[in-house]
């Protein structure tokens, strides 16, 4: 039994990895689902001006609550590196008791840590990063939103 529970805690600490491969969520993808979820769209590239491995940036909000970006890099390596950094600087938040997935296929990286009342997530798919800050009580709205896009 304490092996079976060594194993699962080592599974849960080191995330998951598997063959799954997910769907490109294109910018009309992006913008559709969340124009669906009444979260406003806008061209958000000029925050990213002196980035050039960057070819397209959109942001959606919801009132003051939710903003979700989605950013495609020039490649898939670049992409993960924004995951690894929005990882470390979750993980400056994070606390005991926090709750955490980490998951990986063949073409995406799923990250999602509640802690200190937030939900963080950051996910790649191929080049295309989708990642949100909020508080823990938005939730299962940008969960909704994720799950539509296929996240």
């Amino acid at each position: 039994m304490k092996k079976v529970f060594l194993l699962l805690v080592c599974f849960l600490l080191i995330g998951c990895s598997s063959d799954k491969e997910l769907n490109e969520v294109t910018v009309d993808n992006f913008k559709s689902i969340m124009d669906s979820n009444s979260l406003d769209v806008s061209d958000n590239i000029s925050s990213y001006n002196n980035v050039q491995y960057i070819s397209d940036a959109y942001i959606a909000k919801y009132q003051d609550d939710i903003s979700i970006e989605y950013i495609v890099y020039d490649n898939e390596e670049d992409a993960e590196k924004i995951v690894n950094s929005h990882i470390k600087s979750f993980n400056m938040l994070k606390s005991t008791g926090a709750s955490e997935v980490n998951e990986t296929g063949k073409n995406y990286h799923k990250y999602i840590l509640i802690s200190n009342n937030y939900y963080m997530t950051s996910n790649r798919i191929n080049k295309t990063v989708i990642f949100c800050k909020t508080k823990l009580t938005n939730k299962n709205k940008v969960e909704k939103i994720l799950s539509d896009m296929g996240i």
